[in-house]
């Protein structure tokens, strides 16, 4: 008893005394402990997209038929397909809680104001995604809503990948030099921008159509480049004319930053992430054929979703 009450007593830190220093440490975001949650935050997000696009993969989007319980129940039954569902809908609570509270903290600091109104608004997209998600279900996988889900998904991890990145600039005190060509670089990443996230819901639009399949070959389509552009395999070439759009657009953009002179400054800022970009977007075009070649299997259906996100990322 005398040495429980030694160690309770004593000047190392106990269990409760590290936890309420980690959550006193969350109410700063400048600490390194805000820093590094809201960095393992984007990975779980990450995590979260990469297990809902299993749940599609391998057809588990209604094993849990009803929203918010499982089949009437808070914890079902076990099954694997149940519980795939199951487990996304328990991750994606985890995320929403602690997204809730993070960006909370950043909407109450003093940080700058567009941080502070985009930590809102992450927050007001989070709880449009938890709807979104319960009518997936409800409207039973109706094409078009698990496509905005898939949207809405990507958004909130591209978004709070951005406040992170924000946070840590400022905490490492980085500043971008001015540029003559300060424009071109600003709209082309824009552009970039927007050229994947179109690509990744036209994307969304095969998955969800069952469209993945109707072109089983590559680069041809039905013994054509262009088949059509109607119907589930008209969707098909769209996606891949897009791939094509994007990839001429980003060697083009990637280009221009990579061999434009820059100061040693500016090398981390522009530079090594155009290679970055350049390195997931090709590897991603590679796991796109292999999954129209060997049909669509779940593990690379899950890759080619996953490396969408993580392209949509650095750009």
């Amino acid at each position: 008893m005398s040495s429980s009450v030694t160690v309770l007593g004593g000047t190392n830190p106990t269990v409760f005394k590290k936890l309420q220093n980690f959550f006193s440490d969350l109410r700063d975001i400048k600490s390194a402990t805000f820093l590094t949650t809201y960095k393992w935050l984007c990975v779980e997000i990450l995590f979260l997209i990469a297990l809902g696009g299993s749940v599609r993969a391998m057809n588990a989007g209604l094993a849990c038929p009803d929203w918010p319980l499982c089949f009437g129940d808070f914890i079902p039954d076990y099954h694997p397909q149940v519980y795939l569902e199951f487990l996304h809908r328990v991750l994606a609570g985890f995320v929403a809680i602690v997204s809730t509270y993070l960006n909370i903290q950043i909407f109450k600091s003093t940080a700058r104001q567009s941080l502070k109104w985009l930590a809102a608004f992450i927050t007001v997209l989070l709880f449009a995604q938890v709807i979104l998600g319960g009518l997936t279900v409800l409207m039973q996988l109706q094409e078009y809503i698990v496509a905005a889900h898939l949207g809405l998904g990507t958004l909130f991890f591209v978004l709070s990948l951005w406040v992170y990145l924000t946070l840590k600039m400022d905490k490492d005190n980085v500043r971008v030099v001015a540029r003559t060509d300060a424009s071109t670089i600003r709209w082309g990443a824009v552009f970039q921008v927007l050229f994947v996230f179109g690509q990744i819901m036209l994307g969304g639009l095969v998955a969800s159509h069952y469209a993945a399949q109707v072109c089983t070959e590559f680069p041809l389509c039905h013994g054509s480049l262009v088949p059509t552009l109607s119907g589930v395999i008209g969707l098909h070439v769209i996606h891949r004319l897009g791939a094509y759009f994007l990839t001429a657009y980003t060697l083009f953009y990637c280009g221009y930053l990579i061999f434009r002179k820059l100061e040693v400054q500016q090398y981390n800022i522009f530079k090594k992430p155009a290679i970055y970009l350049l390195a997931i977007l090709a590897l991603q075009i590679v796991i796109g054929i292999a999954n129209v070649i060997y049909l669509t299997p779940p593990l690379i259906t899950v890759l080619h979703l996953v490396f969408g996100t993580i392209t949509f990322g650095a750009a």
